[in-house]
């Protein structure tokens, strides 16, 4: 079998009961994608019983429009290779994960070698619930990764707080995720452009002006230099700089020449979700290093920079 082309996978999180299932259902219905859907359990997932027209031995349900569901599946491996390798693959993933999963692992399998070629990490998205927010994340901290990495935000339920309410919620995921553009809605509605097609990972992303402009804390600065990185001192830079500040280094990407190798490296990190490929396109040489943050020392950065570099 040839793939023309990647098929776009989105991950959709959020905490029990804030509605990541109902936006799954919503997109679904509304038949932009020949969907494959990925949930944990059929059980816990609830696909709504409406759209199921056939469940195959295997495990996969058939959806109306030609989706397709992986129920009751935990070997995500197995299950992309099931649905990419079917007569007619779907169009566009998505795999709902569960209320306190984190996204982190399965967003960096997908950025594997194995799945590189076949499958394309779109983007994440949160759905967090405005009503029960501040609750939600005193008493369950470890699902606070969800909003941390995702590239979108549905604050659901905005129907039911006032506006003050409202606005304290979107503070508070700003605070988290200062890069992440917050939609209200209410029942999960969305428009599906505003969720899918992010190209989160993408060489060219940039953050709106709108977000930077509401977060006095986060800043961006670009790395340059003419000669070559040493790979070994690069090492030490993405280990000290970018891994061990995950927190604060909200995003870093780039294309990096190294003296020991005869092609470019392109880097894409995401907090502590990364990637790092052989650049295929068009460069004009040297490096150049994008960095957003809150509260980092740009000369600092500068400086450990030009100490990566051949002497």
């Amino acid at each position: 079998m040839r793939f023309k082309k990647r098929i776009p996978v989105t991950l959709v999180g959020g905490f029990l009961g804030a509605g990541k299932t109902t936006l799954v259902n919503r997109l679904i219905s509304a038949g932009d994608y020949r969907y494959g859907v990925v949930v944990n359990e059929f059980g816990d997932a609830q696909v709504d019983a409406a759209l199921i027209e056939e469940l195959e031995d295997n495990g996969v349900a058939e959806l109306e429009g030609g989706c397709l569901c992986c129920v009751g599946r935990e070997d995500l491996t197995g299950v992309f290779y099931d649905l990419i390798c079917r007569e007619e693959p779907p169009e566009y993933i998505l795999v709902e994960l569960s209320g306190m999963a984190d996204p982190v692992p399965v967003a960096q399998q997908l950025l594997t070698t194995e799945f590189r070629g076949l499958l394309e990490l779109d983007g994440i998205v949160a759905v967090a619930d405005a009503e029960n927010l501040d609750v939600t994340l005193r008493e369950a901290p470890e699902g606070l990764a969800q909003l941390a990495y995702a590239n979108v935000v549905v604050l659901n339920k905005a129907d039911r707080v006032d506006g003050p309410t409202l606005v304290a919620a979107e503070r508070t995921i700003s605070r988290l995720n200062p890069l992440a553009p917050i939609l209200r809605a209410t029942g999960s509605a969305v428009e599906t452009r505003d969720v899918t097609g992010l190209q989160a990972l993408a060489p060219d992303w940039k953050p709106s002006g709108h977000q930077l402009r509401h977060s006095g804390d986060v800043a961006t600065f670009t790395l340059r230099a003419e000669k070559p990185l040493r790979l070994e001192r690069w090492i030490r830079f993405h280990r000290e700089f970018i891994i061990a500040r995950s927190g604060d280094v909200l995003r870093a990407k780039g294309i990096l020449q190294f003296a020991e190798l005869d092609y470019p490296m392109l880097l894409q990190a995401v907090r502590e979700l990364y990637s790092f490929d052989a650049h295929e396109g068009p460069h004009p040489g040297g490096s150049e290093l994008v960095v957003i943050g809150r509260n980092l020392d740009e000369t600092q950065y500068h400086e450990a920079f030009e100490r990566a570099l051949v002497s």
